[in-house]
C-alpha cells in the first residue's frame, strides 16, 4: 500500500522549513518597514563620513539608496529573530546540553557581528573614506562622489566586517567539532598570516594598501583570539563529557 508523503516525517520537516522561512523574512521585511521612516537620518549620517557632499545623477537613484539603507537596517535589527527562527527549527532534534550550547553560539554570533560593524564604523571606515578622499584632493581632483555608490560602499565596509569578527568563534566552533584542535591553530600561524592577507585582499572593497591593512590587522588580532576561545572551548569540552542520563532528549 503506497505512503502519503504528506504523512511522512520528511514532509513535516519541509512544513516545517517553511514556515520558518517564511518567518524570518516576515522579520526582515518588518523591520524594513520600521526602518523606512528613520532612513533618512541614517543616510545623512553615512553621507557625513565622506566628509564631502553627496550627489545623485539619477532621479531614482536617491529613492533607491534609501531603501538600501532601509533593507541594511532592516536586516540588522532583524538578525537576531532570524536566528531564533533557525534555532527553533534545530532545536527539537537536540539534546537539553546542545539546546543551551546552540544558545550561546547563537548569541555570541550576534555579539561579534555587531562588534564587528562597529568597529567599521568608527574605526575602519572613517580611516578609509579619509584617505581615499584625501588621495583624490593630493591629486587635484575635486570630490563628485555619487550617494548610491558612496553608501553601497559604506554598507559594504560595515557588512564585510561583520563577518570578520566571527573568526574567533568560528575557529572555537571548528574545535567543539572536534575538526581542528588548539595546537594546531598555533602551528598554523603562519600559514594563517598568509590566508590573512590573501582574505584582506578579495574582502577590501579597495585594493589599495591601508584598506588591505586595516582588514589585515583586525584579521591577525582575531585570529590570536581565535586561539584564546579554542583553548577555553576545548577544556570546557573535557569537563562536560556527556553521560548517558544526559543524553536524553527534549522537545519543544
Amino acid at each position: 500500500m503506497p505512503v502519503d508523503p504528506k504523512t511522512s516525517p520528511l514532509w513535516g520537516h519541509i512544513v516545517e522549513l517553511r514556515q520558518r522561512v517564511l518567518r524570518s523574512l516576515f522579520w526582515l521585511a518588518l523591520f524594513m518597514g520600521l526602518s523606512f521612516p528613520f532612513s533618512d537620518h541614517a543616510l545623512k549620517y553615512l553621507g557625513t563620513k565622506a566628509g564631502v557632499p553627496l550627489v545623485f545623477t539619477t532621479p531614482t537613484e536617491a529613492f533607491w539608496v534609501t531603501l538600501k539603507v532601509s533593507l541594511f537596517m532592516g536586516a540588522v535589527l532583524g538578525y537576531p529573530f532570524v536566528l531564533y527562527e533557525i534555532w527553533r527549527f534545530v532545536s527539537p532534534g537536540l539534546y537539553r546540553r546542545e539546546k543551551k550550547n546552540v544558545l550561546l553560539w547563537i548569541l555570541g554570533g550576534t555579539l561579534f557581528f555587531t562588534l564587528g560593524v562597529a568597529f567599521s564604523n568608527f574605526v575602519a571606515l572613517p580611516s578609509a573614506l579619509r584617505f581615499l578622499v584625501g588621495f583624490g584632493e593630493k591629486e587635484g581632483l575635486q570630490a563628485f562622489m555619487s550617494v548610491d555608490r558612496t553608501v553601497a560602499f559604506e554598507l559594504r565596509f560595515l557588512f564585510v566586517f561583520g563577518l570578520i569578527f566571527e573568526l574567533p568563534l568560528l575557529m572555537a566552533l571548528a574545535t567543539a567539532k572536534g575538526w581542528i584542535t588548539p595546537e594546531k591553530f598555533r602551528k598554523g600561524r603562519r600559514w594563517a598570516l598568509v590566508g590573512n592577507a590573501v582574505a584582506a585582499s578579495i574582502l577590501s572593497p579597495t585594493q589599495d594598501f591601508l584598506n588591505m591593512m586595516i582588514m589585515f590587522v583586525p584579521l591577525v588580532i582575531l585570529y590570536e583570539a581565535g586561539i584564546l576561545f579554542s583553548l577555553w572551548t576545548a577544556r570546557k569540552g573535557q569537563k562536560n563529557v556527556p553521560t548517558v542520563s544526559s543524553r536524553s532528549r527534549v522537545f519543544l
